[in-house]
């Protein structure tokens, strides 16, 4: 089994990873970064890359939606200054869908710290695409 440069096997890290993605975008960074940096297999350097896009997707997934919240507050306001109807998500949609994105992410993470034990991946096509060609 390989090993990295801290003397714990390629898997481990990848796992140590993905489980920052869940707790801490701050200790994602420096972990992805000292991979990026001092780690020299391929395999390891693609996880880093791939846990720190996958992080800033469904945190842009999340600004979008609060944008969409944002966008009926606006309305609200102006329609608020000629009538007392209001514009908001039907049914609170909009914490059901957030609730949504965020089990999503979880699991998505999860899944990957496992598979990463064993320096395995789980495919996400496009993502994989990209991440190949530029590294």
């Amino acid at each position: 089994m390989e090993k990295t440069k801290l003397g714990i096997s390629v898997g481990l890290l990848g796992a140590i990873l993905y489980i920052l993605g869940l707790i801490n975008f701050l200790g994602l960074i420096v972990v992805a970064g000292y991979i990026l940096l001092c780690e020299s297999n391929v395999w390891l350097r693609k996880a880093a890359v791939k846990a720190v896009v996958i992080y800033v997707v469904f945190y842009l997934v999340s600004i979008l939606l609060g944008m969409i919240g944002d966008i009926f507050g606006f309305f609200n306001v102006f329609l608020g200054w000629f009538t007392a109807f209001r514009l908001d998500f039907p049914l609170n949609i909009d914490s059901l869908i957030n609730y949504i994105v965020s089990f999503v992410r979880s699991a998505l993470y999860l899944i990957l710290a496992f598979t990463a034990l064993h320096q395995g991946t789980v495919s996400m096509g496009k993502l994989d695409e990209t991440i190949d060609k530029n590294i």
